[in-house]
């Protein structure tokens, strides 16, 4: 039998904490959780992203909706790229769609491995997309060919909650190609979350909350996904930010 992996045991026993103690990261930390983000993989070693660190509460109430000691964005960096090409006489045409998401791809990899970093050291966190719909000309004073990627907020756990339910390998996994899924499927990699959100709603919701999402048309968890929270005009509204911020930074997608 195989020795224990630490690494392993981390990436498997991942859960989000959305509660940390009021206890500050120590520098050290930070900058070794920091180090690790930047060690991940980068398409040419240009590391096209930066992330961006932040420890005041104000600064970090205008990008994160969950506090905590600490709050790491992760940028599209194409506006050092292009210093450093212009003080090279090498021309910048790194304004299109595909420098866009390779960069993406790039900031993605390096805040996933600063959350695995963090938590090995113990720290818990709680990754959030919908930076990726925020201004943050305005709150982090990033200049053009900047682009939300991603974030992360940090710190102590101060809760202990179970490991998230995950879809069975083979609802994600393919091999050699595409395989479609049937119906049967598809229902079955989904019963026991469906099963599960049932007994919540049957069980521990008020009337009154069950009442309202009648109402609305949600009865199952599908509904309760896209009808009851990720509305069409929530999930427009987000596009539309998306895209003001994809033209605010400079990127061409056509």
């Amino acid at each position: 039998m195989s020795e224990p992996n630490a690494v392993i045991d981390c990436l498997m026993n991942h859960r989000s904490i959305r509660k940390f103690k009021d206890e500050r990261i120590p520098e050290e930390t930070i900058e070794t959780i920091l180090r690790a983000g930047t060690r991940a993989a980068t398409a040419g070693g240009i590391q096209p992203y930066a992330l961006i660190a932040i420890e005041d509460p104000q600064v970090q109430r205008k990008v994160s909706y969950i506090p905590g000691p600490l709050s790491i964005v992760a940028v599209v960096d194409q506006y050092r790229v292009k210093r450093y090409y212009e003080l090279n006489d090498a021309p910048f045409y790194n304004d299109q769609a595909i420098n866009l998401v390779i960069s993406l791809w790039d900031a993605v990899i390096a805040l996933h491995n600063v959350v695995i970093a963090a938590e090995s050291l113990g720290l818990g966190g709680v990754c959030i997309g919908m930076i990726m719909s925020q201004n943050l000309q305005e709150s982090l004073g990033v200049p053009e060919y900047v682009f939300p990627a991603g974030l992360v907020t940090l710190g102590w756990p101060d809760e202990d909650p179970e490991i998230g339910q995950r879809l069975p390998l083979e609802a994600v996994v393919h091999r050699n190609r595409y395989r479609i899924p049937a119906d049967d499927a598809i229902r079955e990699w989904y019963r026991d979350g469906d099963e599960r959100w049932q007994d919540r709603f049957e069980n521990e919701w008020t009337e009154e909350r069950r009442s309202e999402m009648r109402a609305r048309g949600v009865t199952n968890r599908a509904q309760h996904w896209t009808v009851g929270h990720y509305t069409e005009e929530f999930i427009r509204s987000e596009s539309e930010a998306v895209h003001a911020n994809i033209e605010r930074a400079g990127f061409t997608l056509s």
